[in-house]
C-alpha cells in the first residue's frame, strides 16, 4: 500500500468523527475534587485524547467496513503492548498499529497528542515511532504522529517540530488535526534523536 493512501485514509478518519464524542461534557470543573492545577487545566481544554482517539478507531473502522479504506490485508488494532514479544523492556505501547497480525508486514504506528501537551511529550512520542521504524524485530514502515489543537496551538507547536526536522533520519509523517475547521492536513520531518 503507498503511503498517501495511508495518510489519506486517516485524514479521511478525522475528519469524519463526530464531535459530539470527541468533546468533553461542560461540567464545573471547581467542584472536582482534584490537584488545583489539574483543575486548571482541565477548565481550560475542550478535548482530551483519549474521546479523539476512540472516536477516529471508530471512524476508520466504519470506513473499512464500507469498503471506503483498504489497507489490503493489515488490520488496525489499538494498544498493542509489545512486551509480550520481549522487544522493549518497559513495554511502548503505540496508540494504534496497522499490521498484519502475527506476521512481519508491519505498515504503520500511529501516536495521538493534544498541541497543547509539553513539546518533549511529542518528541518522546517521536522517538517511539522510530524505534518501531528502526527495531528489526518490528520494522514499521511509518510512523505517525497525529496531533490535534486549535489553530494557535499548532501555530505554537510547529516552530518545535521545523526544529526537530533534519536533513538526515527517520521519515515521520505528522497529521494535524485542527480543532476550529475540523479538518487534517499533513507533513513529513525526518527526524534524528
Amino acid at each position: 500500500m503507498v503511503i498517501k493512501d495511508v495518510i489519506d485514509a486517516i485524514k479521511l478518519a478525522l475528519e469524519k468523527m463526530d464531535k459530539n464524542y470527541c468533546r468533553l461534557s461542560q461540567i464545573d470543573y471547581d467542584k472536582i475534587e482534584v490537584m488545583n492545577h489539574f483543575t486548571i487545566f482541565l477548565s481550560e481544554e475542550k478535548y482530551l485524547e483519549r474521546p479523539f482517539a476512540y472516536e477516529f478507531y471508530h471512524q476508520l473502522r466504519r470506513l473499512i467496513e464500507e469498503g471506503r479504506v483498504d489497507f489490503g490485508e493489515p488490520i488496525i488494532q489499538a494498544e498493542v503492548d509489545k512486551r509480550y514479544q520481549h522487544i522493549f523492556k518497559k513495554g511502548k505501547m503505540p496508540d494504534f498499529i496497522i499490521h498484519l497480525p502475527n506476521s512481519r508486514r508491519n505498515l504503520a504506528v500511529l501516536e495521538f497528542k493534544l498541541a497543547t501537551r509539553k513539546a518533549e511529550d511529542i518528541r518522546k512520542d517521536i522517538e517511539k515511532l522510530v524505534k518501531f521504524k528502526i527495531k528489526e524485530e518490528l520494522n514499521y514502515n511509518h510512523g505517525i504522529e497525529i496531533i490535534l489543537g486549535t489553530n494557535q496551538a499548532l501555530d505554537v507547536l510547529r516552530t518545535h517540530i521545523s526544529d526537530w526536522n533534519k536533513f538526515e533520519g527517520e521519515e515521520i509523517i505528522f497529521i494535524e488535526f485542527n480543532t476550529d475547521s475540523w479538518k487534517a492536513d499533513h507533513s513529513v520531518i525526518q527526524f534524528r534523536g
